[in-house]
């Protein structure tokens, strides 16, 4: 910033020799300029300062000025300035926290999109489902644990999901292995099959997940006691993303399932032993072990009964040892 070809952070400072001079002048009246008075650098801070200046009517002279008209002249547009770069600050200041409602509300939505929306019953959770899946533009996938869903659950949901086929949504479905033991499960796999949907089984998934074009969750509400028929609804990409990597992973390694077939259950019977003899190894009870398998205790412990007297093994601790032994248990 320059003012009369000074720049405001150059100016001089009053030090003791100008500090005399003006004393002087201001004494004598007037100040005759000359080669000598031009070099002096008390002169020239004077100048700078204004508190030297022409004489109006004799340009050779120079006469003290007061140095309150001195201040205005040499600092009154930097003042200005100043001033006008504080009204612009202020005006910044009041712009950028104005955003502040926006900021909050934004971190508000965050975290209720992170926490989720929780749907309390079932009646909720399947009026959600069916506007998530009216909205779907791409694909949907399920995990769906346990054995065989019930005939009604399954007539609820196949004209949803036929509609979906029918727009060109690609859907796929987990299910466990015992799933291939329900007549009315295999009856929806084979109608929906035909109409293009795909679905694979394995021995063991976590817990109940449908996912809607890779961005919005739905995951059962185990918390607190609850029975599982409720649902929180989740669009956090971190959260879903995690979700669509473990059914990538999943569905990668399960076996196909078409629907009704004799040998549906066959077809994964060695699969389905060597995750139970590794349950057994591992110690699992048999409540525990139908739990993860998806089946009645009953059913359970009449595949336990087969398996080790498939091992020639007279106790569970024998037939996991046995098992582990002739590598039924490890990784395939």
């Amino acid at each position: 910033m320059v003012q009369n070809g000074t720049e405001f952070d150059e100016l001089p400072e009053l030090d003791e020799a100008a500090l005399r001079l003006f004393e002087q002048v201001l004494a004598a009246g007037a100040l005759e300029r000359g080669p000598d008075t031009d070099g002096d650098p008390a002169v020239r801070a004077l100048l700078a300062l204004r508190l030297l200046r022409p004489a109006p009517d004799r340009p050779g002279l120079l006469v003290p000025a007061s140095p309150e008209a001195a201040a205005a002249e040499a600092l009154g547009p930097l003042e200005a300035r100043i001033a006008a770069a504080g009204e612009r600050a202020q005006a910044t200041r009041e712009q950028l926290r104005a955003l502040l409602p926006k900021y909050r509300a934004a971190l508000r939505e965050r975290d209720r999109q992170a926490e989720g929306e929780r749907l309390p019953d079932l009646p909720t959770v399947s009026a959600m489902l069916g506007e998530q899946a009216a909205r779907c533009q791409r694909e949907v996938f399920a995990i769906q644990p346990g054995g065989g869903r019930k005939p009604v659950r399954l007539a609820e949901s196949v004209e949803r999901d036929l509609a979906l086929l029918r727009r060109g949504i690609r859907m796929r479905t987990l299910y466990q292995h015992s799933a291939r033991g329900s007549l009315a499960t295999q009856g929806y796999v084979e109608t929906l099959t035909a109409a293009g949907a795909e679905y694979r089984t394995a021995a063991e998934l976590p817990d109940r997940a449908v996912v809607f074009d890779r961005s919005v969750a739905f995951l059962p509400t185990r918390s607190e006691g609850g029975d599982g028929n409720g649902a929180v609804l989740v669009r956090d990409p971190d959260i879903v993303g995690y979700l669509c990597r473990v059914f990538d992973q999943l569905w990668a390694t399960a076996a196909p399932f078409t629907g009704t077939s004799d040998a549906a259950y066959r077809e994964v019977g060695d699969d389905l032993r060597r995750a139970l003899l590794g349950m057994l190894a591992e110690g699992d009870k048999d409540e525990v072990i139908a739990r993860r398998l998806g089946v009645s205790l009953r059913t359970c412990r009449r595949h336990i009964a087969d398996a080790l007297l498939a091992l020639g093994a007279e106790s569970r601790f024998q037939g996991g040892v046995f098992a582990e032994r002739a590598g039924f248990t490890a990784p395939q």
